[in-house]
């Protein structure tokens, strides 16, 4: 019986491996020439994605300083929380006027409704500019005794007065109603307001005249200053009158729209009231009017 891994061809330790025909002819071989190398690129069935690659990386920068705003933003807010917190520790609420010693909160954001917010900011704007409008006729009423106005002394006396006293006054009794008054939706807001309010209409007509010594740098104190020949004088005089001008037909403006709100959408009356002062009292209008519930009105406006 014959061996079936005999070797057919039996070779001695001495002989050529590579003289065996079938290694010559592997050797001599061409096939390896035909190795298409674009042809196993072409079947490859992934590439490695170089542009997504750098599309990735400036989206991750985005990310990143994306991020970045976020945190600077977070950061600046729990700043202004703790600012907040330290103010109401100190202060309560209050937050006007601003500085170390505020007296009351004035929020029109957070108290005022929204159908209303333009109207009580417009008001504050024409108090804010009673103010300066007082600063002004103040210099005017300085120049007025420098220029040797025979009632120079007076001018600025009540000059200097003016501008604590009616800024003060002014803001207590026609602005903070009418504030409140949006606020809360009460008659006797509104009433307070059309009360002062007309006696601001007529300080800011007695103003715009100028009379001497009436603490005014109106128009006949700017008429005398210009004929005299005291220009600069003039000039701040002429400041004062139209500012006088502008704030009460501003104001004037204001009044009829507040009196046709009043009035004619929410048709308060004067007996209206004379029935919620006898109700909470007149010390809570005048001193505690922020701890009052809104009105009906207010609730079903709202």
């Amino acid at each position: 019986m014959s061996n079936p891994f005999s070797d057919p061809q039996p070779q001695s330790l001495d002989s050529n491996p590579f003289a065996d025909p079938a290694v010559q002819a592997g050797l001599h071989s061409t096939a390896h020439e035909d190795f298409d190398e674009a042809s196993i690129k072409g079947a490859s069935t992934y590439s490695l994605p170089q542009q997504q690659a750098g599309e990735s990386g400036a989206d991750m920068q985005a990310r990143l300083a994306d991020l970045q705003r976020r945190e600077q933003e977070l950061a600046a807010r729990e700043t202004a929380l703790k600012q907040k917190q330290e103010h109401i520790r100190k202060h309560g609420r209050n937050n006007w006027p601003p500085g170390p010693f505020p007296l009351l909160f004035h929020s029109i954001e957070d108290e005022i409704p929204q159908a209303h917010q333009a109207t009580v900011l417009t008001l504050y704007r024409i108090w804010l500019f009673l103010a300066l409008v007082l600063v002004i006729n103040l210099v005017g009423a300085i120049l007025l005794l420098v220029s040797g106005a025979s009632n120079g002394i007076s001018d600025l006396g009540a000059a200097i007065m003016y501008v604590p006293v009616i800024g003060a006054l002014s803001f207590l009794l026609w602005y903070r109603p009418v504030y409140n008054a949006y606020a809360k939706e009460y008659a006797f807001f509104y009433l307070v307001f059309q009360i002062f309010g007309g006696f601001h209409v007529a300080f800011c007509a007695y103003m715009f005249i100028g009379i001497p010594s009436s603490g005014s740098a109106g128009l006949i104190n700017l008429i005398s200053r210009f004929a005299g020949g005291h220009i600069v004088a003039g000039v701040f005089c002429a400041l004062a009158t139209v500012g006088w001008a502008l704030e009460g037909l501003a104001f004037l403006w204001m009044y009829k729209n507040v009196w046709a709100h009043s009035h004619g959408e929410q048709g308060h009356t004067f007996a209206q009231a004379k029935q919620e002062i006898q109700m909470y009292g007149i010390k809570q209008y005048l001193f505690k009017a922020h701890s009052m519930p809104a009105s009906a009105n207010q609730t079903a406006e709202v």
